[in-house]
């Protein structure tokens, strides 16, 4: 069995069940420091330690909070009351106080055992190869294995990109001081009465997300997932709905990824389309790599009825530009602005959300349509 610091892992799993994005190399780099006793000098320290490694945004600092005070605390909080010299504070805040105290921190690189040690990678690697020996890749019977999932862009750099999509309106209640209103006021009146108010100003973008779900999908649901937790995560706006859908969108729209819950797609169209941004994520018949005209037909219907609600509608696509020739991509790209799911092509899809028009008959990799 692999030793390890079973207070670091247990934090670890659990921010991972709660959807922070980590791999085995964020753990190794840890398991790395602390056993190098590095910020181990004090409680707020080795709090701040996971914070610099794991917390990608303020959400994933809260869950690092939750899961330290869960699984160090009481251990910082027995070692404490062990010293009958030194009294334990009783207040909340007892972590600023505690940071005078003379506390070994160095209990906490004992290494234990954990009852069920079960990570994506146990099947590939020996349980018996030490712990900080585990590398980022390894080979196990001439099969290379990546411990880390790599995406063509990462989480953090999709909700960057999703915070550019604002569509600021003012509502909500009057908080605001208004300078121009108040001074109007006392113009008129010749004294101050009150000072005026206005409602602050919030983004109101809205985003629809239409996603090709199974079949040649499949192998991409984990990239499609990242996104829409950029989106719902980070992106900051003011109201995100997703529908899913199986190679076209037609008839019916789905409300869950197992392709339940159908809804008319007139009746989306109608009630949710109208003042939103629309993204559809599908890779075309791209990853099949072979032309299919009825699928071309459904798209184009489709894409005329989208166009009657809205013109800030894009297409993603989880296959680089290269891969749409001579499949259904290239002609769909003809219809509607599609660009690879990559840094550019997402920066470029927001362009066209945010209200920036695609000039017709030219594709987004430059050819003008024949």
């Amino acid at each position: 069995m692999v030793e390890h610091p079973l207070w670091l892992y247990q934090i670890f799993d659990y921010l991972r069940r709660h959807g922070v994005p980590l791999g085995i190399s964020e753990y190794l780099d840890a398991v790395e420091t602390v056993r190098d006793g590095v910020m181990l000098d004090d409680p707020a320290h080795l709090k701040r330690l996971c914070r610099l490694l794991w917390a990608k945004s303020l959400e994933d600092q809260e869950l690092v909070e939750v899961a330290f005070a869960h699984f160090v605390e009481p251990r910082l909080r027995q070692a404490l009351t062990s010293k009958p010299s030194t009294p334990l504070p009783e207040s909340a805040a007892w972590e600023s106080e505690a940071k005078s105290l003379p506390v070994d921190l160095s209990f906490l690189l004992k290494p234990t055992t954990p009852p069920s040690f079960q990570l994506e990678f146990d099947q590939v690697v020996s349980r018996t190869m030490p712990l900080d020996m585990w590398p980022v890749e390894v080979n196990v019977s001439g099969r290379p294995y990546q411990l880390t999932p790599r995406y063509p862009i990462g989480m953090r750099e999709m909700a960057t990109a999703w915070r550019h999509m604002r569509k600021l309106q003012r509502s909500g209640p009057p908080e605001v001081l208004d300078v121009e209103a108040t001074l109007h006021d006392i113009c008129r009146t010749g004294i101050f009465l009150r000072p005026a108010l206005r409602p602050r100003r919030r983004n109101q973008a809205r985003l629809v997300l239409l996603i090709d779900q199974g079949g040649s999908m499949t192998p991409f649901a984990p990239l499609v997932g990242v996104l829409v937790n950029s989106i719902q995560r980070g992106g900051l706006l003011g109201r995100v709905t997703c529908f899913y859908f199986h190679d076209c969108p037609e008839g019916f729209l789905y409300t869950q990824p197992t392709l339940t819950g159908a809804q008319s797609l007139g009746e989306i169209l109608q009630t949710q389309v109208g003042g939103a941004g629309v993204l559809i994520v599908s890779d075309a018949g791209a990853a099949r790599g072979y032309y299919d005209g009825q699928r071309l037909q459904i798209t184009r219907t489709f894409l005329k009825m989208l166009s009657t609600y809205t013109y800030t509608y894009v297409w993603l696509n989880p296959l680089p530009s290269s891969r749409w020739v001579a499949t259904t991509a290239e002609d769909i790209v003809t219809e509607v602005p599609m660009f690879p799911l990559s840094r550019d092509g997402l920066n470029d899809a927001v362009t066209i959300l945010r209200g920036h028009p695609f000039p017709p008959g030219v594709s987004n990799y430059g050819r003008k349509n024949t």
